[in-house]
């Protein structure tokens, strides 16, 4: 089993489908913290939890939003938080992945997945879609369903899981190719740990 610690609903919907669809046979235990502060001000109490439980490894989500760098994001955890995610990958129980903006720009690097459930959205993936974040989703979706129409962003989140492919993605999304890189090492760990 893998924990996963969440910022909110549509991450949560996200990530219990595609995980389980991109890694067949193995268990993730995926959890809603409602909000980006509240996930990081529970990482230590995860952290505890997943490694009680007997965890192969624990992840973290979470969006950058407009902190400076994903480095300064680490300073927002606890000490004991700090101190795990410092440790080298071999080593590491707990793996931090941070979406440059938001989810939503993951998302947005994969094109076919985009156009699978927004066929009428006039879409095309630029080189690095950390320049948006859910305001160009908020678009794809009025083009789709209507200007009077709003985002729903755990819809869409369900609809894309089934379509979304990191392996695609990653190509157009550096955070995403680095969180791939360290959702892949923890799943590996599993496998390796049985």
């Amino acid at each position: 089993m893998i924990g996963v610690g969440v910022e909110g609903p549509s991450d949560r919907a996200f990530w219990t489908q595609y995980l389980h669809r991109a890694f067949p046979g193995e268990r993730f235990d995926v959890r809603n913290m409602k909000t980006r502060e509240k996930l990081i001000a529970a990482t230590a109490r995860l952290l505890a939890t997943f490694r009680d439980a007997h965890y192969a490894a624990g992840m973290i989500v979470l969006d950058r939003d407009k902190d400076p760098c994903v480095a300064e994001l680490r300073n927002l955890f606890d000490h004991e938080v700090r101190v795990e995610l410092g440790r080298p990958l071999p080593e590491r129980f707990l793996f931090l992945c941070v979406a440059v903006r938001k989810l939503e720009s993951w998302f947005l690097a994969d094109r076919e997945a985009v156009i699978a459930v927004l066929p009428e959205a006039s879409y095309d993936v630029p080189e690095d879609t950390s320049i948006w974040g859910v305001g160009k989703l908020r678009e794809l979706w009025k083009q789709q369903y209507g200007v009077n129409s709003a985002l729903n962003k755990i819809a869409f989140a369900e609809q894309v899981a089934p379509h979304f492919s990191a392996k695609r993605a990653k190509h157009h999304s550096k955070s995403l190719e680095i969180s791939w890189t360290r959702i892949c090492h923890a799943v590996q760990r599993r496998a390796c740990a049985e």
